[in-house]
């Protein structure tokens, strides 16, 4: 096992978010991104961004750009992972956030950078392996 693989076994609680963005936001959006994974860091929370860079599928599978109904020339699909050691870390934190008026304000520019009534899909997750 390498240490990043170490290190993401101190992590045994996860958020997903699913979001897409017009493509012309690309340069604000990763930059507002990149701000908030400074801020995640500090109270230790893993933090990664990813973009979606292939848009098929094999057969029997459907890409998750048609999932998410993204218009495959004019949008990007993204997905933040957000992983915490556990769920009393994830809920002290979002308690945290909650009250934070540069969070709020970060939160409400990231919405106006998403796709106009686009649904951002979320889940959370406990690792098992």
């Amino acid at each position: 096992m390498n240490n990043q693989q170490d290190n993401n076994k101190n992590y045994s609680y996860s958020e997903f978010m699913i979001a897409r963005s017009p493509k012309r936001n690309y340069e604000s959006l990763t930059a507002l991104e990149k701000k908030s994974s400074e801020m995640f860091e500090k109270d230790d929370i893993h933090y990664e961004l990813f973009r979606l860079a292939a848009k098929t599928s094999w057969e029997g599978f459907e890409n998750i750009s048609k999932s998410v109904s993204a218009s495959p020339d004019d949008e990007d699909v993204w997905i933040t992972i957000m992983s915490y050691k556990d769920k009393k870390h994830r809920d002290g934190f979002v308690d945290k956030m909650s009250n934070d008026k540069e969070c709020q304000q970060g939160y409400e520019e990231w919405a106006k950078l998403l796709s106009p009534d686009s649904k951002v899909i979320t889940g959370e997750f406990d690792r098992q392996l």
